[in-house]
């Protein structure tokens, strides 16, 4: 049903209770009982994240990825480069921050470009697509519990790639989507 005035409240569902489940350094987790619009109840697993930037890094005619092996998925992921939020610095200073330590970028002005949430049906985490502009390489400086390579795209590879699965994350996908769109590619 389309109330067609932006009034969305008979979709609401309301926690009744909640028991945190797990509190680590990363997230957060909670088991939630919810009402429902229809006068019944559920249950909500939700997992709760300070949130992340990511980057869209492009120097002439090429993208930059990063390539870092993921313990969750046991792969090695060909990403934007990106981090998370730490308490207390807001999404701009991450930004910065993540762009000279995985890549060794330095841009005269980070812009956002989009945001959105990672996985909205259990979790909160919501990244900042940010782009670099008039960026120059400089040296990276990792995390010390930080393992990647940087890896160089040519612009008119990007399609190609995409299509061939290279990317298989969302964060990098949107970013790739964009960049070829841009571009004109």
């Amino acid at each position: 049903m389309s109330t067609g005035n932006n009034d969305f409240s008979h979709l609401k569902e309301e926690i009744i209770s909640s028991e945190r489940v797990f509190d680590g350094k990363v997230i957060k987790v909670d088991h939630s009982k919810v009402g429902l619009p229809d006068g019944g109840s559920a249950d909500r697993e939700i997992v709760y994240h300070k949130g992340a930037v990511a980057l869209v890094a492009v120097e002439g005619e090429e993208m930059f990825f990063v390539r870092q092996y993921r313990v969750a998925t046991d792969d090695f992921l060909l990403e934007i480069p990106a981090g998370k939020i730490e308490v207390g610095e807001a999404p701009d200073e991450t930004a910065v921050k993540e762009l000279k330590e995985e890549i060794g970028g330095v841009s005269e002005k980070l812009r956002k470009i989009y945001g959105f949430y990672v996985s909205p049906g259990f979790s909160n985490e919501y990244v900042h697509l940010y782009e670099a502009e008039n960026m120059v390489i400089d040296e990276q400086s990792l995390d010390e519990d930080e393992f990647l390579d940087i890896v160089k795209i040519k612009l008119s590879d990007l399609t190609t790639r995409l299509e061939d699965g290279a990317f298989q994350d969302a964060k990098t996908v949107i970013a790739v989507q964009y960049v070829i769109a841009k571009f004109n590619l």
